[in-house]
């Protein structure tokens, strides 16, 4: 199911005291969730993080990393050579930091209409990327692109166009020669059912195996 929202003006709300931000959305799902949600809208925004520093659909089996172990807890990182658009393949360290969790209010702002957010809520995972070794990607890192938040084993609706970005979020976009040691914070958002009880993070590039956060 995918969705293409117009241009127009709304308020990014994952963050309080966000700005006002021009969006042009999209919202894709590999398929549609159960009636689970809470449409109540004084939800609360919520964060599933831990204090720890350590591209594909929802037919991929979640809940074991690539080489067969256990999932990933929050900040711990798993490491992937990544063919990047241009043509270099880089080393990269993965790790997700976090999910903040929205309101029914500011999923319903995201949505072309409200009714296509019945019952769900926005997930953003903040996902940090280490360029380790490797050629430098002189522009237009697509690294980021592949991190995808699932909610009791499927695949949230990704948000995606020109929206504002939370606080600290880099915009790949605007990201010139990244050598080795330095670091970005990249941001997905994703649309999920409110009352989910498992929440993961996949970051896994066309046809390879998945690295999974749990939260």
């Amino acid at each position: 199911m995918e969705f293409h929202l117009p241009l127009t003006k709304t308020t990014w709300l994952l963050r309080a005291g966000a700005p006002v931000a021009v969006l042009a959305l999209a919202l894709t799902a590999c398929e549609p969730f159960g009636e689970k949600g809470d449409t109540s809208e004084n939800a609360r925004h919520t964060s599933r993080s831990d204090v720890t520093d350590g591209h594909q659909g929802g037919a991929q089996k979640v809940g074991m990393r690539s080489d067969g172990e256990r999932p990933l807890q929050p900040g711990q990182a798993g490491t992937r050579a990544f063919k990047e658009d241009t043509g270099v393949e880089p080393t990269y360290r993965i790790a997700v930091r976090k999910v903040d969790i929205g309101t029914a209010a500011e999923a319903k702002a995201l949505a072309p209409d409200p009714a296509d957010a019945e019952g769900m809520v926005p997930a953003v995972a903040y996902v940090k990327y280490t360029h380790l070794r490797g050629a430098t990607v002189k522009e237009f890192p697509r690294v980021g692109d592949y991190a995808e938040v699932y909610a009791d084993g499927r695949r949230g609706a990704k948000v995606t166009g020109t929206a504002g970005r939370p606080k600290g979020c880099a915009d790949p976009d605007e990201i010139k020669n990244w050598r080795n040691g330095q670091s970005y914070l990249l941001c997905n958002t994703f649309l999920i059912p409110a009352r989910a009880r498992s929440v993961k993070v996949m970051w896994t590039e066309i046809g390879g195996k998945p690295f999974v956060w749990t939260f």
